[in-house]
Order: structure tokens, then C-alpha cells, then sequence
């Protein structure tokens, strides 16, 4: 059964995510304009307008790490059509230029879901990763529309993970993974680190296997395909 959300459309705001505190579990907050949006490590998004600014609300539960994949396998999903990747653990790429962002902020009774994909234009400057957005591929599509439709998928994947477990959403999120059995650097805080993606293992974590054979469990890390960023 699905759940019923309510939504919250906004203007303008500061962020989605702050806004999104104020409601419960299963409401979601848009914006058609942020004036200071973030995204992992406090990195500022940078919030063009006409592009896609979400955050839905999930209920805080043993299984909160997990909705990451839940989230990064509905934008998947729902832009289908373009045939896009996922880079662990949650940016969207197509054609390997990233279309879509995600940050999972832990609240007292609630996971704040933050999502932003690229639709009319796509940051430029100073960005870890080349950048691409709906419009160039002639796929153009309102904001509040795009929201529906990756919470459609979005609702659909919580109730399997409620009620199945992971397995299914890891077995669904791999087959849109990129990078797996290949090498690829992972940039840390303190450190970055090459080897082959070897797998995932059940709690999502990615497993690197080193050049001198030594098995390395990340939990966070900024990914890049092959040995150079």
C-alpha cells in the first residue's frame, strides 16, 4: 500500500533540507529556487534555477543507511530513458557526467532525503565531476512533475525494503552501477586510495580490493573511475 505524502512547494527558500525539518515523515519539500543549498561534506549546490530541489521525509529506522540506494536507484529509475549509472554510493551519471545529487541528513524521528538533478542547466566551475543536465538531451520536464515521478519510485522502494530487506534493492541498484570490477581511486579525508570495486557487501558498504591484495571495507568517500581524479 502506498503511503500518502503531502507536499510542500515552495518559491524560494534557504534549503530544502532546513525546510524539510519542520515537517513529519512522508512529507517533501520543493523549491524552485535555494539561495544556499548544500550537498555531501557541507559543499555548496549550486542551485540553478529551473533545475530539480527536493527533499523528502522518511521515517527514521534501523534501515535509515540503507535509503541512499533507495533514493539513488529512484532517480535511476525514473530517468531510465537516458540509460544512467550510479557512482557509489549515490551520484546519477549519464554518459558519465553526473545529472543528479543526493544528501541523507539524520533528524531525531526522521532521514531528510535531499535530492537535486540538473534540468535546465548544469554547474560549470569548481565541480569535482564534469556536469550534465536534462536539456541536453532534449528532456526537459518541470520540476514539480520530475518530483512526482521519483517519488513514485521512491515510495515503492521503501515499502521493499520494509518488508523484503536490502538484497532486492542491492541486486536492482547494481544493475545500474558503474565502476564494479574495475579500478577506481577513492579520494578519503586523510587519504586516497586505488584498487578494483570488488563488490558490495550487505550493509552497502563499497569493498576495495588493493593492489597488494589487502581488502578494504569504505563507508564515504568521494569515487573516480580509474586512478586519477
Amino acid at each position: 500500500m502506498k503511503n500518502n505524502w503531502t507536499d510542500h512547494i515552495l518559491d524560494t527558500c534557504e534549503s530544502t533540507q532546513n525546510e524539510a525539518e519542520k515537517f513529519p515523515a512522508f512529507h517533501y519539500v520543493l523549491s524552485f529556487i535555494q539561495t544556499n543549498g548544500r550537498g555531501r561534506n557541507r559543499r555548496m549546490w549550486h542551485s540553478l534555477k529551473g533545475n530539480l530541489f527536493v527533499t523528502y521525509n522518511l521515517p527514521l529506522s534501523e534501515k535509515a543507511p540503507l535509503y541512499s540506494f533507495l533514493a539513488s536507484l529512484a532517480v535511476a529509475q525514473t530517468l531510465a530513458f537516458l540509460s544512467p549509472r550510479i557512482k557509489w554510493p549515490n551520484d546519477i551519471l549519464v554518459d558519465g557526467k553526473k545529472i543528479a545529487g543526493i544528501l541523507l541528513e539524520v533528524k531525531s524521528d526522521k532521514v531528510l532525503v535531499g535530492l537535486g538533478v540538473n534540468i535546465v542547466d548544469a554547474p560549470k566551475k569548481n565541480m569535482l565531476y564534469e556536469t550534465t543536465c536534462l536539456q541536453d538531451y532534449h528532456a526537459g520536464i518541470a520540476p514539480q512533475d520530475l518530483a512526482k515521478r521519483i517519488l513514485e519510485n521512491l515510495d515503492y522502494l521503501y515499502q521493499i525494503l520494509m518488508k523484503r530487506g536490502f538484497r532486492p534493492i542491492l541486486q536492482a541498484w547494481l544493475e545500474y552501477s558503474v565502476g564494479l570490477g574495475q579500478e577506481i581511486t577513492v579520494n578519503l579525508p586523510n587519504e586516497k586510495i586505488c584498487g578494483i570495486f570488488h563488490q558490495l557487501d550487505e550493509s552497502g558498504a563499497l569493498v576495495l580490493k588493493t593492489a597488494d591484495g589487502k581488502i578494504r571495507t569504505i563507508t564515504a568517500g568521494d569515487v573516480f573511475i580509474g586512478t586519477k581524479e
